[in-house]
């Protein structure tokens, strides 16, 4: 059964090095047959004073990597909300996307999110950090989770309209914090409604090691990092649930730090989610 996705889809990347990732996109999305669009705005090398004021970057604490991601996301955001498509795929560069099951599982968690009366809302398609809605949560068919938090920027899909209200909270409010942490406090805020999918069809590849250089050393390469990805995932997908963690409910540390009351819009959902 061939499945057109009519969404457009902008994969963050930059303009020079990181050769073996571009290479990777490529051959995924053609195998998927999706066209998509480079997002190579906003290079640590171009961004100056005039970037920083025109987007009101406030912050002190944010690394040159970091604002130039937050700055790409948001460069992302204008080109969907200027599009004609009611959606966007928005990828980071370093995503495994599985080919099998991708378009499938994407289309039928989008169509269960329209069939819904939301016109705003965050679709996270991969396990970013190695985090899961917990199987003791899940319904039978049913694949999207409300949540408090992203579980990383690496893969999404939002609607337009999120998209045109994530800039206007910006262009008011400016930014000083990363991507994921920057998307928990605009959505939170706005109450834009943040929903995991379960199952995931994405990973990270630079958390897996896929993307570490093969001559490092066994405590510093991809390897180690490999295992490290294992152990981690294992840990969090089958054991978190058995002790009652649900990692998509934002902690106290993290709150704090974002600056939320925990009678954000979202947090009315919390309760609805674990019962």
């Amino acid at each position: 059964m061939t499945i057109t996705m009519n969404y457009p889809s902008y994969v963050i990347h930059v303009k020079e090095g990181y050769e073996d990732r571009e290479q990777s996109v490529v051959e995924q999305f053609s195998r998927l047959d999706m066209p998509f669009e480079w997002v190579l705005d906003y290079d640590i090398a171009d961004i100056n004073q005039e970037v920083l004021d025109r987007y009101k970057y406030h912050g002190q604490k944010l690394g040159p990597a970091e604002i130039s991601c937050s700055l790409k996301h948001i460069a992302a955001w204008e080109r969907i909300a200027a599009d004609a498509s009611k959606g966007a795929f928005i990828f980071e560069d370093d995503v495994l996307i599985d080919i099998k099951k991708f378009k499938e599982l994407a289309a039928a968690a989008i169509e269960e999110f329209q069939a819904g009366s939301s016109t705003v809302g965050y679709v996270s398609l991969g396990d970013g950090c190695a985090m899961y809605v917990p199987w003791t949560k899940t319904q039978k068919g049913q694949m999207l989770y409300p949540a408090e938090q992203v579980r990383a920027t690496d893969s999404y899909w939002i609607t337009r309209e999120t998209a045109r209200q994530r800039l206007a909270w910006i262009e008011e409010n400016g930014f000083r914090l990363p991507a994921d942490h920057l998307i928990n406090k605009i959505d939170n805020e706005l109450g834009i409604p943040i929903l995991w999918m379960a199952p995931a069809v994405v990973t990270q590849g630079s958390h897996t090691g896929h993307f570490a250089s093969q001559i490092q050393a066994w405590d510093r390469g991809e390897m180690k990092e490999k295992v490290k990805w294992l152990i981690k995932k294992f840990r969090r997908k089958f054991i978190y649930p058995l002790l009652g963690v649900d990692s998509r409910f934002l902690g106290p540390e993290l709150r704090a730090d974002l600056k939320l009351g925990s009678t954000s819009k979202n947090a009315s959902s919390k309760k609805k989610t674990q019962s």
